[in-house]
């Protein structure tokens, strides 16, 4: 998935952050209907996703929260001269993005069972 700053170039890819990282954002996400909160996990996703692109800080999930982490990168985005209505925008995008490598209960049961019938299939002969 790719989202589009302008002001860093244009299009670029998202690169799927830790499955822990995703869930903290994504839980934050489902639930916050404060905008400020909003757009500081917005502007956090956009840090967690955009890692390799190096123009934001470094997530450190035992030194701050995502929301913390989201203020930061918030602060940047804008001194920046990324307009609000960009970062959440991009953010969504972003946070959707990390909801879709979340596994779900449906997945993580194929994935049991395709293991199981693998093991079942092996003789101990």
């Amino acid at each position: 998935m790719k989202i589009s700053i302008r002001k860093w170039g244009g299009e670029i890819d998202l690169t799927t952050p830790s499955l822990a990282t995703s869930f903290e954002f994504v839980s934050l996400w489902t639930s916050e209907s404060d905008n400020a909160r909003l757009a500081r996990l917005c502007a956090g996703a956009l840090g967690v996703c955009l890692d390799h692109v190096r123009k934001l800080p470094k997530y450190r999930p035992g030194k701050s929260s995502p929301l913390e982490y989201g203020h930061t990168c918030l602060d940047r985005l804008l001194s920046e001269g990324i307009v609000a209505s960009v970062i959440y925008e991009e953010g969504v995008k972003a946070l959707s993005f990390m909801a879709t490598k979340i596994p779900t209960e449906k997945e993580v049961d194929e994935k049991a069972n395709f293991t199981h019938s693998i093991n079942s299939d092996i003789s101990t002969d």
